[in-house]
């Protein structure tokens, strides 16, 4: 790998070396970090997706509408549920490097730390990744898991402009695996008691009533899957907006909505007994520019967004997708013939779960305000300015679950009447009781930030100087958090030029939070970045093909301050154990320390090296690529390596977080698009990205490992160290006596027997357990991103294509659609060609009733290629002529049919959707729409 990634990059910088970035450079401008800058002055490393390009992707969450459109950006959806489907923590800049769980990425909104899941795609005018020091050091401590910053839509002098937008579909999931019938689960459980040296206990006759279904009571089958989901759910999505501005006042003003349902059946579509999954968001955005005077203007942004939030109060949705795998199809039937609920002691009723356990809601609020003040102070000194900004932001949610339960029954047939029907007697389990409803507070956050900054920006002459200082003071506070969150930023940036060929930045960042000891509280964090145009040089001139090429290099330290906990600089103390006290021998709590201090303390350390080119070619072909190389160091962790263990802090478990980690990361980004046009009367675009990224760790402070193999040090991050499979043992390993013969390794995962899964004795001991794990294959979060788009237009019809991809990553089948009668519950699909003596080279291990351990552990047995290409989207369109337009009074008539996840190409098949790690989640969902776009 490490010799084609390298041939790759040469190969690359070969076609790229006699090219060109932009020829729009004094026009164009991007955003960075507390500000913007012409894009042919950037030399950072920066991707950028304009808000109109995701309002082509139909997603409930903008974050999930970024799949494939950032370079260096990796995006897992791990479910699909509405108002559940989106989590910043899974979201990656550049890969992972650091081992820690908390490695989220910031999200600024107009400059102001604010959450990105209240968001509208309309509202949006752009979104930026962050990705080097020279990008991320003026966020010092809080940088190295990268920024994406939103920019939201702004007025602009022009006559009101109105749009209007609705759009309305269907979801279906992409992929969901049925349970296995009550025949085929009545035939393997026979199987598994075979297996384990007992008798059958169904028979025949029961298996042909099985098959026949003529007896639905006594012999069960049903199929919990079909009557828990429903094939398709709504989603609807709609928006007005009103832009525009002059004689002083700039605006834009948007109001939208979105509803997306959920895919249980049967359910009240009132919401009053029970509820199916449901999220309904409303957004409303006022931005204002108010220009006083020449030099002086007012900016007031506000958006405010509620959302309503109901799922069903019988369980989550892992809790009823889990519930179609352990509830046998045979174990009784969903009603018995008086009407009555049917059920057992052993399993409750997964269609009276959801239709008779209320139902949970949750009304949630998001408000961001920000107001600013800014001066130019060109009159006094040229090319001067300042501005005063405040931001506040505040998240508030509600609960109102209604909850109660019922009774459920098992019936036996005691006789038949004089008819000759069967007659049924009833066990009762659990017992009903009425609909109650509470009112509750689950969380709040705010967080207010003041910021104040200056800028200089001249030109004399061939020289260009930028020059930009900044203060910010920051404090969040969280709901039932005792202390508040505190940071202070003194920032800076200074560009310089020289001829707008040569470019020279350097930024630094001196940041204090409170989260440290006193003299550890403050660090400064500096970086250096360069850029080279040259395609401004006079030897380029003759190069008429190459209309822009840039070259760019940057260094620097930006940090991760993201801990499991408050002030880790203090021990901590809890209750446990108790004393004796007196001759009575009196007993009182007792009250020891938790974990002990660590005063020097402090944030994780990056620094960054990146090498990027931007060129543009036959002004058409524009191509971006970085390499980048990463190392972050003092990662916190426990310092197991540190302290042996004989000391008592190590053997009490009482060790504090030290900064003793290392990881280092590198990769690279690339990414080309080509536009034309054929006669001018079709116009075209095809675009291709992919971006890499593989850690490695160097320090992790673990404990003393039996092997030097089973260290995490050395291997990439979250690499999975897992027993290896080497196929089923057979009747020849066994002696006349059943056990195993004594030439073999022996496994010591409990009872094994000819058709379990055979581990591999990985350290020659003779003997199989934990310590024959070791690193194998590849992490869940992928180390290949891949896209590629295109798109047409012809007259009025446009047609446009995303495919999306990640490669190289692993993932592992657990659970009960995996896992065959553990728990009691049903059998998997896969064991349908499980391991008998007549079928030895079965692809699923031995069936049991009792035996699970050895074969149902984390293995290499289990382990799935997690690579996946998917069609994101697919939306053909039609617009109107502007004479029809006209005529009817408008200045655009845009009709479109839009599907996302259409399908995907992946190694799991039936089992699942291979972007979720888990398979018994809320499946993710494909989305078929039409849609209309008005503007007036």
């Amino acid at each position: 790998m490490k010799y084609r990634y390298s041939i790759f990059i040469c190969a690359l910088m070969q076609l790229c070396a006699p090219v060109k970035a932009q020829t729009v450079s004094d026009t164009t401008e991007t955003h960075i970090a507390y500000g913007k800058q012409p894009t042919w002055a950037q030399s950072a490393a920066i991707s950028t997706v304009k808000g109109e390009r995701l309002m082509d992707i139909t997603s409930p969450t903008v974050g999930n509408s970024l799949k494939g459109m950032l370079p260096g950006l990796s995006i897992l959806q791990k479910s699909g549920e509405p108002g559940y489907d989106f989590y910043m923590e899974n979201m990656f800049t550049r890969g992972v490097s650091s081992f820690n769980g908390n490695q989220q990425m910031l999200v600024f909104i107009d400059g102001f730390e604010a959450p990105l899941d209240n968001l509208s795609s309309e509202e949006i005018e752009s979104v930026s990744l962050l990705k080097d020091a020279a990008a991320l050091a003026l966020y010092g401590s809080r940088g190295a898991n990268g920024v994406l910053l939103i920019t939201t839509k702004k007025g602009f002098h022009s006559s009101p402009k109105i749009g209007f937008r609705i759009q309305t579909g269907l979801q279906m999931p992409t992929i969901m695996d049925t349970p296995m019938d009550a025949y085929q689960y009545a035939s393997l459980y026979n199987q598994a008691l075979i297996n384990d040296g007992k008798a059958p206990i169904y028979s025949s006759d029961a298996l042909a009533a099985y098959q026949s279904g003529t007896n639905g009571y006594l012999y069960p089958n049903v199929n919990w899957k079909k009557q828990l989901y429903k094939n398709t759910a709504p989603l609807t999505m709609g928006e007005l907006s009103f832009r525009g501005g002059g004689g002083g006042l700039n605006y834009y003003v948007m109001a939208g909505l979105m509803q997306n349902g959920g895919i249980y059946r049967g359910t009240d579509s009132k919401a009053r007994e029970n509820a199916n999954v449901d999220y309904a968001r409303y957004n409303f955005r006022a931005n204002l520019d108010v220009d006083i005077t020449r030099y002086f203007r007012a900016s007031l942004y506000s958006a405010v967004s509620f959302a309503e939030r109901t799922t069903p109060g019988g369980g989550g949705a892992g809790d009823y997708l889990n519930s179609i795998w352990t509830t046998p199809p045979n174990a009784f039937p969903i009603y018995n013939p008086n009407g009555s609920i049917g059920g057992t002691s052993l399993y409750t009723n997964p269609v009276a779960n959801l239709l008779n356990r209320g139902l949970y809601k949750e009304n949630s609020r998001f408000v961001q305000v920000i107001f600013g003040l800014q001066y130019d102070f060109s009159a006094l000194v040229r090319g001067l300015s300042a501005k005063v900004m405040f931001g506040y932001h505040n998240f508030m949610a509600e609960t109102s679950p209604k909850t109660r339960n019922y009774a459920r029954y098992s019936l036996t047939q005691t006789g038949v009447d004089a008819d000759n029907n069967p007659v049924y007697s009833y066990t009762q389990y659990g017992s009903d009781a009425a609909l109650t409803s509470t009112e509750g507070f689950r969380t709040s956050d705010s967080r207010i930030d003041l910021q104040a900054q200056i800028d200089y920006q001249r030109r004399f002459g061939k020289h260009g100087l930028h020059a930009m200082f900044m203060m910010a003071n920051d404090r969040y506070q969280v709901y039932n958090v005792r202390n508040d969150e505190c940071y202070v930023n003194f920032a800076g940036r200074l560009t310089y030029d020289f001829d707008k060929r040569y470019i020279a930045e350097l930024v630094a960042s001196y940041m204090g939070t409170d989260n440290y000891a006193r003299g550890n509280r403050f660090g400064f964090f500096p970086a250096l970045s360069a850029a080279w145009v040259v395609s401004n040089e006079s030897f380029m001139k003759s190069l008429a093909w190459v209309d822009a090429l840039k070259v760019r290099a940057s260094y620097g330290l930006t940090g991760n301050n993201q801990t499991s906990a408050r002030y880790i600089y203090n021990e901590t103390y809890g209750n446990s154990g108790s004393y004796l006290f007196g001759t009575g021998s009196s007993q009182s709590a007792g009250f020891t320390e938790k974990t002990l201090a660590n005063p020097s303390v402090s944030w994780e350390k990056k620094r960054i090296f990146n090498v990027g080119i931007d060129a543009t070619l036959y002004k058409n072909l524009s191509i971006n690529f970085d390499i980048f190389n990463e190392d972050q160091s003092g990662i916190l962790a426990l310092p197991y390596s540190r302290i042996l263990g004989i000391v008592g802090a190590s053997y009490g478990n009482i060790l504090p977080l030290m900064n003793i980690g290392k990881v280092s990361n590198h990769g690279f980004e690339f990414k080309a698009r080509y536009e034309g046009k054929i006669h001018d009367k079709i116009s075209y675009f095809a675009e291709a990205g992919t971006w890499y990224a593989m850690s490695k760790v160097k320090e992790q402070g673990e404990d003393v490992q039996a092997e030097s193999y089973l260290y995490k040090k050395g291997n990439p991050v979250w690499k999975p160290i897992v027993l290896e499979a080497e196929g089923f043992y057979g009747v020849d390993d066994f002696d006349s006596n059943g056990k195993l013969k004594a030439d073999l390794p022996q496994p010591q995962f409990g009872h094994v027997a000819p058709g379990d899964i055979k581990y591999k004795d990985y350290n020659g001991d003779k003997i199989v357990n934990e310590n024959d794990a070791h690193p194998v294959g590849n992490a869940t979060v992928p180390a290949w991103n891949y896209m590629f788009s295109g798109g047409v237009k012809y007259k009025g019809f446009d047609l446009s294509v995303l495919f999306q991809g990640v490669a190289q990553r692993d993932i592992y089948l657990r659970g009960a659609s995996v896992y065959s009668f553990q728990n009691n519950g049903t059998a998997s699909n896969l064991a349908l060609d499980s391991w008998t003596t007549t079928n030895p080279n079965a692809s699923y291990p031995r069936l049991s009733t009792v035996d699970f351990s050895n074969n149902y552990r984390s293995s290499t047995f289990w382990r799935r290629n997690g690579s996946f290409l998917r069609l994101r989207n697919i939306q053909v369109g039609y617009e109107l002529s502007d004479a029809v337009s006209h005529a009817l009074r408008l200045s655009k008539v845009y009709f479109y049919v839009n599907a996302t996840n259409l399908f995907t190409l992946d190694h799991l098949g039936k089992l699942g959707d291979a972007e979720q790690d888990n398979i018994l989640s809320y499946p993710l969902m494909r989305t078929v729409s039409v849609g209309l776009r008005l503007a007036f």
